[in-house]
């Protein structure tokens, strides 16, 4: 009974030790951890035949976890990334309101200068109409009198 099969291993067992294995990955993350996982001794009876196949095993659970760690990594990278976009898009949009605030009082100062102008303009018009009606007002009278 040295070469024992596959069919000495119940569903059971397997399904036991596939629910020990996700456990322990979920639960630690860390690489002692992992070591203890990868290193702990066989649930089979010693054959070299299941013993082949949880190395194999054990060779894609750490090439899932690397490639997770990867995934990881690259979403956590991303989200610092999305970060820093996000906080330059607030800089940008106080930026954009400031630049908007001081166009709207620029524009009022224009606006205001333009009416003083005008304002200007029209009162020295009028004064100068008013100057050479009165004028001509006093002329005629001295002239008729």
């Amino acid at each position: 009974m040295a070469t024992m099969g596959k069919s000495n291993l119940s569903r059971e067992d397997i399904k036991s030790a596939d629910t020990d294995e996700k456990e322990t990955l979920l639960e630690h993350d860390s690489e002692p951890d992992e070591d203890m996982i990868f290193n702990r001794p066989s649930t089979s009876n010693g054959t070299g035949r299941v013993d082949g196949k949880m190395d194999s095993v054990k060779i894609q659970i750490r090439e899932v976890t690397d490639v997770m760690r990867d995934n990881v990594k690259k979403v956590m990278e991303r989200g610092e990334r999305l970060e820093d976009l996000q906080d330059a898009s607030d800089r940008l949009a106080m930026a954009g309101n400031q630049f908007r605030d001081a166009a709207k009082k620029a524009q009022r100062r224009a606006w205001l200068q333009n009416v003083k102008s005008r304002i200007i303009i029209i009162s020295i018009t009028l004064t100068i109409i008013i100057f050479i009606v009165v004028l001509d007002i006093l002329a005629l009278y001295l002239v008729l009198r």
